[in-house]
């Protein structure tokens, strides 16, 4: 008889907030794998000891600590992130866990919407972080899911929870430096009563619908609207995309464009503006690694595949051993059976590659050609399924429904459990 192992990751610092939660999850699932992942940035002198007291101290409750090291730190708070969830995505995938818990609090909710309405952007910049989202990495966070149970939780009641406990946490010194624009916004009293953060919670949860209610109303637009090719491109019907309202046409055309990219990040709203536009008056357009042509067709563009010749992009390259699993250009998955690299098929087409007929020439470049390391023979990838190369599956639906649907935690995992063990334990101190 099989035993089915549940495992939970934690994303760990050390710090206070990261350290109740790691207090909580290991109360509240005792019998589960907990992996405290832990990221060192390499940007301060101390970092290193810090990962190390960090792993000892999860080890002794009970958790598998693993160290993820940046491999080539820079300055700025965007590209910290950008790598964190990098190694912290990566590692979940080598384990197979598909869930990762992190210590994000209702201060750090209310940091974030007060740095965007400083920048008074759109009503969507005021979304904020919800308690469960996808991973925000492609194509290494496909199948991650990040969960914040203590989103609704003050930080000062884990530190005190964390006091009866009688347990130790570092204090990161980059939380006290002005440079950053969070610290700034920290330093700020506040308090989530009054009615100036109160109001922008309420907003943020008006927000948050109508993001939901427009990605719903997309999806259902795509269904209609979007005939998927099997060599990844796709077929846009101008009429449907212009009987639907702006917004939703506009979240919808979003979607779209980063399906057919494989990119992580997607398309700025005046690019998306800019391809909706484009669709509605039959003419072609460009950007974001995607390729529009007047015929209202779509798919990757064959110069972010091959390369500019102006250095602006390489080409994309895969190589995987004999069962290795990987994902090329963010839009295919393979798993190999042999020995093999895949590359754009680019402008010389092999006289015995048969089939390319209806595809339009402009795309052909950008096809994806699976080559054999041995013999070098080589195909194009033409649709998901299995092969004597081994088994290729386009990720063009998966993208979509990762991108568009509310994101779903496994059925065992209750977020609530965790916050539970923290309030009994403050009721019973006071």
């Amino acid at each position: 008889m099989t035993v089915l192992v549940r495992a939970i990751a934690l994303g760990f610092s050390g710090g206070g907030d990261s350290t109740a939660l790691l207090h909580a999850l290991r109360r509240a699932y005792p019998r589960y794998v907990l992996h405290a992942l832990i990221v060192d940035h390499r940007l301060r002198p101390e970092s290193g000891a810090d990962a190390e007291h960090s792993a000892a101290y999860a080890q002794s409750l009970g958790a598998e600590p693993e160290i993820l090291r940046w491999a080539s730190p820079r300055k700025g708070q965007g590209a910290a992130r950008a790598a964190r969830h990098s190694l912290l995505a990566t590692a979940c995938a080598l384990k197979n866990v598909s869930l990762l818990c992190l210590a994000h609090t209702l201060d750090d909710r209310i940091e974030t919407l007060r740095m965007r309405a400083s920048r008074k952007g759109s009503w969507r910049t005021l979304t904020g972080m919800r308690v469960y989202d996808p991973s925000p990495v492609w194509p290494e966070g496909r199948g991650l899911m990040l969960a914040r149970p203590f989103l609704e939780v003050r930080r000062q009641a884990l530190r005190d929870w964390l006091k009866t406990l009688g347990a130790r946490w570092i204090e990161d010194p980059s939380n006290n430096n002005s440079d950053y624009e969070r610290v700034r916004m920290r330093a700020r009293a506040y308090d989530e009563d009054a009615p100036a953060e109160r109001k922008l919670l309420e907003t943020s949860d008006q927000s948050l619908a109508a993001e939901h209610l427009l990605r719903a109303l997309a999806l259902r637009l795509i269904g209609r609207a979007v005939q998927l090719q099997n060599w990844g491109g796709a077929k846009l019907d101008p009429a449907q995309f212009a009987q639907a309202a702006r917004p939703v046409a506009l979240r919808a055309m979003e979607a779209v464009i980063l399906a057919a990219s494989g990119q992580s990040k997607g398309a700025s709203p005046r690019i998306v503006e800019q391809f909706l536009d484009a669709v509605l008056e039959r003419r072609a357009q460009t950007g974001a690694g995607v390729l529009l042509t007047a015929g209202a067709m779509i798919a990757r563009d064959p110069g972010a595949v091959q390369g500019r010749r102006d250095g602006g992009a390489t080409p994309v390259r895969l190589r995987l051993g004999a069962s290795q699993t990987g994902v090329f250009d963010g839009r295919w998955r393979i798993q190999a059976a042999r020995d093999l690299y895949l590359k754009g098929l680019g402008e010389t087409m092999p006289s015995e590659m048969t089939g390319l007929d209806s595809i339009p020439a402009v795309f052909r470049p950008s096809l994806t050609l699976v080559c054999d390391a041995a013999t070098g023979r080589a195909r194009p990838v033409l649709g998901s399924g299995d092969g004597n190369q081994g088994h290729i599956t386009l990720l063009w639906s998966d993208r979509l429904r990762r991108w568009l649907l509310p994101p779903e935690p496994p059925p065992w995992f209750d977020r609530t459990k965790p916050v539970k063990f923290l309030r009994e334990a403050l009721a019973k101190s006071v």
